[in-house]
């Protein structure tokens, strides 16, 4: 599959209706109809807003926004207090002015959200405890431990760590919290060999679209792959559903829903 689009001139398609047998017309299928739109530029794009992880490097996350500006997104970028190590609550409430403020200045209804490891916990937060759903049309989360990390207890020292343990208030609220993605699509990119996501599983969102990889390998290395940064944008653009072959209704994915795919580039 080649997600790299930059400097390449989109091919021209036609949309035809199908008939089958007897004359009756097949309509165009829902991949054939979100593919057209973006090519003729019709799309709707909403602007992204990165939320880093926990003590994220300036520089991975600033390729990662440049390589998605690149997939013609606007992006807006947020900084935490204490590298992002402090309460996820107060983060959340942050991340949540972040939003407003995107909104604002690219005057958009909503905005798209892309989060890296402790930063997904914090999109969470906000979607799920702040009303942020809203606000928001679908979320990407990387290298996320939606189920809390063990590592967290090498991070006692701040309240983020005591708060990414499996057993933690936080942890628990949003996973027994039975609206953490009803109300919006969102799509969990993990690596099978993450470091930092122990427990296994722990990267498994069971109600949304969920995908390992073999490669990139590492907690960062997912941000520097323009394979992933791709299919953010095809996701983002209501192609990405169909393109993988996921369930088509919403209520039918789970955990089922896994597939492993081996990054050839």
């Amino acid at each position: 599959m080649e997600c790299e689009m930059v400097g390449k001139k989109p091919r021209k398609r036609i949309i035809r209706i199908r008939r089958k047998k007897g004359g009756e017309a097949t309509p165009p299928s829902e991949f054939e109809v979100a593919r057209d739109k973006r090519e003729r530029g019709s799309t709707e794009r909403y602007p992204i807003v990165f939320v880093p992880g926990w003590a994220s490097p300036t520089v991975h996350s600033a390729y990662f926004r440049n390589r998605l500006k690149l997939e013609g997104f606007e992006v807006s970028a947020i900084r935490f207090a204490y590298r992002g190590t402090g309460d996820v609550v107060k983060s959340a409430e942050i991340l949540s002015g972040e939003v407003q403020k995107a909104l604002h200045e690219f005057s958009s209804e909503k905005v798209n959200i892309v989060s890296h490891s402790l930063g997904g916990v914090i999109t969470r937060y906000y979607l799920q405890k702040l009303g942020g759903w809203r606000h928001a049309h679908r979320a990407v989360y990387l290298s996320t431990p939606h189920k809390g990390v063990l590592w967290a207890y090498l991070g006692l020292w701040t309240k983020a760590g005591w708060q990414l343990l499996p057993d933690s208030k936080v942890m628990k609220g949003l996973n027994s919290d039975p609206s953490r993605c009803t109300n919006i699509k969102c799509l969990s990119i993990t690596s099978s060999t993450d470091e930092m996501l122990i427990p296994r599983g722990t990267g498994i969102l069971d109600c949304a679209y969920n995908i390992k990889v073999h490669w990139p390998v590492g907690h960062w290395g997912l941000m520097f792959s323009n394979r992933i940064a791709g299919w953010i944008a095809d996701f983002f653009d209501g192609l990405f559903d169909i393109r993988q072959g996921f369930a088509k209704v919403y209520e039918q994915r789970s955990e089922a829903c896994e597939i492993a795919e081996e990054d050839t580039g």
